[in-house]
């Protein structure tokens, strides 16, 4: 999660860095353009790259979806084996001393940071509200709903959905009827370019994100940018300049600036260079057919990278993992019943400096769409497979780790250079090599199997596969032709068990379709003669090739 969110504020801010180059081409064009280029900058915290390219893993056709290689901690091969929270371990080991979850700790202060935010800006927005509500009657003003309270307030737009001005009570007194026009003239426009709305939104993202101090950055530029471009406005209606610079600068002196951002005033936003701008009535130009090219070219690209590596990187993992698979030769049943046994072999905890786990920690893929996430939390190793919960491992040497509530072990291999690039899986008899992948690859992964899980349709082929399988079944003849040889070889060494169950559940009655589980494979129910049954199946390679496969019968 750490991993996931630094990735997010880098490319947050690589973008806003982008947008302040593209602020000072447009420095001479109107300051309503610059407003929505910053904006884009802090809406672009509230939408992570890894999601657009979730998106783009949704446009893929479904029979380009990843296939699922396992569905549990254990391979997908018949029958479905669940690893048990309350498994019996063989060795029990030593409980490592408890170390301070620092995620937990993070997370915590996460939360206590946004919640004060969100207090304060309250707080405020209660004291307004209750300004308000001892306000007098509505009246309107050249199309405007205008409120008076006996405030020392500065005149300011409030509400977000349906805005009123709110003007001190004395100002008709203080400010010449010339300069209250440019004042409303000027909360016009605020209501016109739906501001408060739009601060609403960067709001949120300070909210959220209120530990960069980036954020707060934007909300100035923002709020610049937004006053400018009234000001702008309010000169392009026909306003003197002079009176209009002088009715911001009695407003300023005798009143009090707004406390939320979302309560568009007349004040604030760099005062000195505002009045300079008025006073010279500085040119705005046009913004030419170049740069509005310029604008939508970049505008196109911030979507189309993401979108893009949604569509290419799932498929070219499929790919080169199918390749890694096919390369390894399945094991004979002499081999899994040998490495079953080293595998439920006792073990026992080495000692381990917690630190060197770190060069481990990464995803690793073992079928298309199923990756291993390793971490570390303290002196806790963690490993969790997709749609599972974490299973802590422990050191039994200085690349080999085993669990305990599954007898179950992992290794880590390395290239010729010792950097960590593949683990191996050691279960049921087999091992199962994961090569390391970048998290680009396991995000386009997670997004495609995300996109099979939302459309939550039988991938083509798999119901009348899984009755060919039943049929062969009830004829004591599996028909390995149809499996990946991984698992016609782990089927081989579990057959007698797959007969003597199926002879016991009777004839096939009905197969219905029921969704796709959080592994991405096909559930379907079998009802037998004597027994009800769920079967899962992953959806067929392009030659047609189960490669996962298990059932658990129902109660």
């Amino acid at each position: 999660m750490i991993t996931t969110l630094l990735d997010h504020l880098w490319q947050s801010t690589f973008f806003a860095a982008g947008a302040g180059l593209v602020t000072l081409l447009l420095k001479g064009n109107a300051a309503r353009v610059r407003f929505f280029v910053w904006f884009a900058a802090s809406v672009k915290f509230l939408v992570p790259f890894a999601g657009i390219a979730a998106l783009g893993a949704m446009l893929l056709p479904s029979h380009a979806a990843p296939l699922p290689m396992f569905a549990d901690l254990a391979p997908a091969v018949e029958p479905y084996v669940v690893p048990l929270a309350n498994g019996r371990s063989l060795v029990a080991p030593a409980t490592p001393a408890a170390a301070l979850d620092w995620t937990n700790v993070l997370v915590a202060v996460w939360a206590l940071g946004t919640l004060a935010v969100a207090l304060r800006w309250l707080s405020h927005w209660m004291k307004l509200r209750t300004m308000l509500t001892g306000a007098g009657a509505v009246s309107f003003i050249n199309g405007l709903s205008v409120r008076r309270a006996p405030a020392a307030l500065e005149p300011g737009l409030f509400g977000v959905f349906r805005p009123v001005v709110l003007l001190p009570q004395d100002i008709d007194t203080k400010l010449s009827p010339a300069e209250l026009e440019a004042v409303l003239v000027h909360e016009a426009c605020h209501k016109d370019h739906r501001d408060n709305l739009l601060i609403v939104v960067h709001m949120l993202v300070e909210a959220m994100f209120w530990f960069h101090p980036l954020v707060w950055w934007l909300g100035a530029r923002l709020n610049h940018e937004r006053e400018r471009a009234c000001d702008e406005a309010v000169l392009a209606a026909g306003q003197e300049a002079d009176v209009y610079a002088e009715s911001i600068l009695k407003v300023c002196k005798l009143y009090v600036q707004s406390p939320l951002a979302c309560v568009a005033g007349v004040s604030g936003a760099g005062l000195k260079e505002r009045i300079e701008h008025i006073v010279m009535s500085s040119v705005v130009l046009p913004l030419g057919a170049a740069r509005k090219l310029l604008l939508a070219g970049l505008a196109t690209v911030s979507l189309i990278v993401p979108l893009s590596a949604g569509l290419v990187m799932a498929p070219l993992a499929v790919v080169a993992q199918t390749q890694v698979q096919q390369a390894r030769p399945a094991s004979s049943p002499e081999r899994i019943a040998q490495l079953r046994m080293e595998q439920a072999a006792p073990r026992n905890i080495v000692a381990f400096d917690p630190k060197d786990f770190d060069r481990f920690v990464g995803k690793y893929q073992f079928g298309p769409a199923v990756l291993m996430t390793v971490t570390r939390e303290g002196s806790h190793y963690l490993t969790r497979l997709t749609g599972q919960n974490n299973v802590e491992v422990f050191p039994e040497s200085r690349t080999k780790f085993f669990a305990t509530i599954v007898q179950a072990q992992i290794s880590f291999g390395s290239d010729a250079e010792g950097r960590v690039n593949e683990l191996v899986l050691h279960q049921n008899g087999l091992e199962q090599h994961a090569p390391r992948i970048s998290s680009d690859a396991a995000r386009a992964i997670e997004a495609a199997l995300l996109a099979r899980l939302q459309r939550n349709q039988p991938s083509a082929g798999t119901e009348a596969s899984l009755r060919r399988y039943i049929a062969s079944l009830e004829k004591g003849e599996p028909n390995y032709g149809e499996m990946d040889p991984r698992l016609a070889a782990a089927v081989r060494s579990q057959l007698p068990g797959i007969l003597s169950f199926v002879r016991q559940a009777g004839e096939l009655k009905t197969l219905t379709f029921k969704s796709v589980n959080e592994n991405g494979m096909d559930v379907y129910q079998a009802d037998f003669e004597h027994a009800r049954v769920l079967w899962y199946i992953a959806p067929l390679t392009p030659d047609g090739k189960v490669v996962g496969r298990g059932f658990r019968p129902l109660t």
